[in-house]
């Protein structure tokens, strides 16, 4: 069966043009065996990581390569022979998508899959048979990845020490509200809070769930249905008219 350390080590002694020959050798199978696996599974996942990597410039992710091979691998193992997703260039970029989701990435799903050549269509299908086997083996921290996320913001948009105290005051008493969100959602949901208790100027957060690879509008439809309807505010009117309530109610939470 493949493995992580077979897929990792084929591709590195393929460009140190080490022979199939060889290569059989340290594996214990035959050169063709060899030829195969490098074609059909290293090569088009190297090529598919590579271009990724390169062209949306996530040069921080390039350290998760070894965890997109062994999520490869894992899903190669459980596929039937003639099913669409054993097609590695195909799989793979959904694969890296997943991965890189969960270790903070913020690119919006369009452009991902213009830049991996990869349909809409196909991205969602292939989503429902990668995340099942991810979820099996990764037990996700969402306060945690939803904090890398609001750390970036904090970063891209120069935010100070302050607003990182109070997101993360926030995050402990809002986050379980926003379970059924996306992780990006999330992260935007508590940096619209942050900036409601501190008074911060409002017309920054369309630029901050931009970033996040969403829109401001999420946030309008949450807080109405998470926090002012179940807690008898009335409905949310937009920050202008409702401000000054959100952060009243804010205050006896904090």
């Amino acid at each position: 069966m493949l493995t992580q350390e077979m897929l990792g080590q084929i591709e590195t002694l393929r460009e140190q043009k080490v022979t199939y020959e060889k290569i059989s050798e340290s594996f214990g199978t035959s050169a063709n065996e060899a030829y195969y696996n490098y074609n059909f599974y290293a090569l088009p996942f190297a090529k598919a990581f590579d271009l990724i990597v390169k062209e949306l410039k996530l040069y921080e992710m390039a350290v998760y390569r070894k965890d997109c091979q062994e999520l490869l691998c894992r899903i190669l193992s459980r596929l039937k022979k003639y099913t669409k997703f054993k097609n590695v260039r195909l799989l793979a970029p959904i694969v890296v998508y997943t991965v890189f989701r969960s270790k903070g990435m913020t690119i919006k799903t369009y452009d991902f899959c213009r830049v991996s050549g990869i349909s809409i269509g196909d991205f969602k299908e292939g989503l429902f048979i990668v995340n099942p086997v991810y979820f099996e083996y990764v037990k996700p921290d969402r306060e945690k990845f939803v904090s890398q996320l609001i750390a970036k913001m904090i970063t891209k948009f120069n935010l100070d020490s302050t607003f990182w105290d109070t997101t993360k005051k926030i995050i402990r008493t809002f986050l379980p509200l926003f379970k059924n969100t996306k992780d990006n959602i999330a992260a935007g949901l508590i940096i619209t809070l942050s900036f409601v208790l501190l008074d911060y100027e409002l017309p920054l957060l369309s630029d901050v769930f931009e970033a996040l690879g969403t829109d401001i509008t999420r946030a309008h439809y949450h807080l109405r249905n998470r926090i002012f309807l179940p807690n008898q505010l009335g409905g949310f009117k937009g920050f202008a008219k409702s401000r000054e309530k959100l952060k009243q109610f804010l205050l006896t939470k904090i």
